[in-house]
């Protein structure tokens, strides 16, 4: 009998082994206490508390980078020995941002009176020093936060005869491109400064040949054609013979000769038939100068003038130029209700062709503004107009207040100052750049 009891002892020791080992393994180890001697249950409910607070402090709030310990108030907590300083930025909607920093000594909250304390901002292109004073449980800065809050932060305080100092990086809608991927990308650099704003009527119209250098070339005498010395499209200069008519009275051969200098635009005749001297055989053009004919709608029949300068353009592949309005007919057309301007285009190099549709900008007032950027500059970056403000290889949004426009420029009321560099052209491909790098926050 006890032979037979000694192995059912020694399984059922194992099996007892056995299940004390599994309980062991699936015990939880206990939760990890933070800094402030807070379990993961109650940081957790202390995010839940502050996370929709209207302060928020550190990279993470406006960029990349590792979490940073976070403080009651949301910001950025910064630690040195039992002294703990936490930085945020208030910015409730309809106040200007404005930096609040709270204190605490071994995690309990201690007032601000007493303490001395300076945050030097590093932007891209400047400086600033923040200042404070106590307002209630908290640091209140002297200087507003403008956006973007992207900066370089140096923290120094005082307190209790001590001295604290901190850095650390806050970027926000932030990259950096090489001068040759910025060479590549035709990415266009300009500088901020000051500009003339047009404003203007845009018209539609035609262009025509310059009648005032047309000539319409008849046989003198009736009689047959016996040679025919030039073809459509010729040039020709005056007193060129174009072709040789036999008189019918006379029985003799007469010439007919260019009156202009010119090219051919029309050609009626053939050899061997008869012409009576009543019929154009010939039209001759000087397209050195042409019409511009366009429709102006009845509203804007006041606003202009002979005299006044029009922007012609013709479309793709052609450059604009510039042209003086030469006449204004003193009628209307019944049937669509508009009135004919005519402007003298200049045309040595012949591309303003008789027959080709353009659009013409007549500017009726011009103002000097003191700052503005190309048009093709603005973007736009979370609710904000935005430029792209370049300092070396750097590119950051700058929000700017937009005022007055015209198709080439935007006047720029605030957020960018004269002599600033800036993406001109292409900049649509910084904007991609900084929402594939994540460098940006919402509010």
């Amino acid at each position: 009998m006890k032979k037979l009891l000694k192995p059912i002892l020694i399984l059922l020791l194992v099996a007892g082994a056995a299940f004390l080992g599994f309980r062991i393994l699936k015990t939880e180890p206990p939760a990890a206490v933070d800094e402030h001697g807070h379990g993961a249950e109650t940081a957790k409910a202390e995010k839940d508390e502050h996370g929709d607070h209207a302060e928020h402090g550190g990279p993470e709030a406006h960029g990349e980078g590792e979490e940073p310990v976070k403080g009651p108030h949301g910001g950025r907590l910064l630690t040195e020995g039992r002294f703990q300083t936490e930085v945020t930025i208030y910015e409730p909607p309809g106040i200007e941002p404005q930096f609040r920093v709270y204190f605490y000594n071994d995690g309990k909250p201690i007032p601000p009176a007493g303490i001395n304390l300076t945050i030097t901002l590093t932007r891209i292109n400047q400086t600033d020093t923040v200042k404070f004073k106590p307002e209630d449980d908290f640091l209140a800065g002297d200087l507003a936060i403008f956006e973007p809050h992207s900066f370089d932060v140096r923290v120094v305080a005082q307190q209790g005869g001590k001295d604290y100092e901190w850095e650390y990086e806050s970027y926000e809608g932030r990259v950096e491109i090489s001068a040759e991927s910025v060479k590549q990308a035709a990415i266009g650099i300009e500088t901020a400064g000051p500009a003339k704003l047009n404003t203007k009527v845009e018209l539609n119209g035609k262009i025509r040949t310059n009648e005032e250098e047309t000539a319409h070339v008849m046989p003198r005498y009736p009689g047959v054609v016996k040679s025919v010395k030039k073809k459509l499209g010729d040039a020709v200069k005056k007193g060129e013979v174009l072709a040789v008519v036999e008189s019918n009275d006379s029985l003799q051969p007469y010439e007919i000769k260019a009156e202009i200098d010119g090219t051919i635009i029309a050609k009626d005749v053939t050899l061997g038939e008869f012409v009576s001297g009543q019929e154009a055989i010939f039209t001759i053009a000087n397209l050195g100068t042409v019409w511009a004919d366009f429709n102006v709608y009845r509203q804007d029949f006041p606003l202009l003038r002979v005299g006044q300068t029009v922007v012609l353009d013709g479309g793709p592949g052609m450059e604009k130029t510039e042209a003086k309005i030469s006449y204004i007919s003193p009628f209307g057309a019944e049937n669509s209700q508009t009135m004919l301007a005519r402007a003298l285009v200049p045309n040595a190099s012949g591309e303003w062709r008789p027959g080709i549709f353009v659009r013409g900008d007549v500017i009726i007032d011009a103002e000097e503004v003191p700052v503005a950027v190309k048009a093709s500059a603005l973007q736009t970056f979370r609710d904000w107009d935005v430029v792209f403000l370049n300092v070396g290889d750097l590119f950051e949004v700058a929000p700017v207040e937009i005022g007055r426009r015209d198709s080439e420029w935007v006047e720029i009321k605030a957020g960018l100052k004269a002599g600033a560099h800036y993406a001109a052209e292409n900049s649509y491909i910084i904007k991609a750049d900084i929402g594939k790098s994540g460098a940006s926050h919402d509010h």
